[in-house]
């Protein structure tokens, strides 16, 4: 089947160019003048050619079956060369094809792995920088509620000291007004003065009952507001300790998470692993083709050279029935000078 764009009016010019240069047209020099086409398929066309243009082949006086199974054996070897180079190219084509698409499917699944695990990394990332965070400020808390503790250990200890004094002025008040009634019933003349002497501490002594009773409420509204202020911290505590577990539990939920996307990641690199022994795999197929194909141009190379060895042995027998066919033309001529001289005797006799 002849190639696309050989066609018998190509053959025709091409042959009709090769004799105008003054050679023989072949199919060699045809075929170099196109510079494209099969042997097996510009041989024919060339004898066509040869036949509408009354040019037949040049057989130095062969036999005509002889140079028909020479040439029918030349088209025979060259076309099975023809047909393997194909096949193998055409095996090879698609078998590299084939396996271009497997290394492009391969690297793009890499490539996407790749992405997965870089995205799972920095995933795995933010949420160290979270937990990190969170226990930063679980930290703090922590602090402020023993601030806050030991402000309120203080405030509890001047409470009490604050009651002790307190106990202590009532008390001595009290031994002031005894001592007051047991030298009421003596002189007098001793009443004024002590009178007014107790009008005096006792006016010292209310002034100082005053004061300390103004302290004692200013310490009452402080115990208040720093016991209000606890409360507020307690209440902030046991926010903060729910918050805490919260974030406990979040940490056990992202931990588990990180241990699921390690697995992941690690699944995902055995995948990526096996992905490169495929690749190896699909690689050391494809030097086993190529090598197959290094065989077929070796058996092309030695067709081709069983080919020439073929040619050279026909022009090599060409060569001999020349030789032969001048031979015989010269015993033909001897053979006529003999018949001549034959009958010159005849004709003498």
């Amino acid at each position: 089947m002849a190639r696309a764009g050989v066609t018998y009016n190509d053959i025709a010019k091409a042959a009709e160019a090769v004799k105008g240069s003054g050679q023989e047209p072949t199919v060699d020099r045809v075929r170099e003048h196109l510079g494209t086409g099969s042997k097996s398929t510009i041989a024919p066309l060339l004898k066509r050619w040869r036949s509408n243009n009354g040019d037949p082949d040049n057989s130095n006086g062969l036999p005509s079956d002889l140079i028909e199974v020479v040439k029918s054996l030349h088209t025979r070897v060259q076309q099975m060369a023809d047909h393997k180079i194909e096949q193998a190219r055409a095996e090879f084509n698609s078998i590299t094809e084939g396996l271009r698409q497997e290394l492009a499917e391969a690297v793009n699944t890499v490539t996407q792995l790749t992405s997965r695990q870089q995205e799972l990394e920095q995933q795995l990332l933010n949420a160290q920088k979270h937990n990190k965070t969170l226990s930063q400020s679980l930290e703090e808390s922590r602090v402020e509620s023993a601030k806050s503790e030991f402000q309120r250990d203080e405030a509890q200890s001047r409470i009490i000291e604050l009651k002790a004094t307190e106990a202590e002025l009532k008390q001595e008040n009290h031994d002031i007004r005894d001592h007051f009634e047991h030298y009421q019933q003596r002189t007098a003349d001793d009443r004024q003065l002590e009178r007014d002497q107790f009008r005096s501490t006792n006016q010292h002594l209310q002034d100082q009952i005053q004061s300390l009773t103004n302290q004692l409420t200013k310490a009452e509204s402080q115990i208040s507001a720093q016991i209000k202020e606890r409360t507020h911290h307690q209440a902030v505590i046991d926010e903060l300790s729910t918050g805490n577990q919260a974030l406990q539990q979040n940490l056990v939920t992202k931990d588990m998470e990180i241990d699921a996307l390690s697995g992941k990641s690690q699944t995902l690199r055995e995948a990526n692993l096996k992905l490169n022994s495929q690749s190896d795999k699909l690689q050391q197929r494809l030097n086993s083709l190529i090598g197959l194909h290094s065989v077929a141009d070796k058996e092309v190379e030695v067709l081709k050279h069983s080919l020439e060895k073929t040619e050279s042995e026909l022009r090599e027998a060409r060569d001999k029935i020349t030789l032969l066919t001048d031979e015989n033309k010269v015993i033909l001529q001897e053979k006529a000078i003999l018949q001549g001289q034959f009958k010159q005797l005849e004709n003498s006799l």
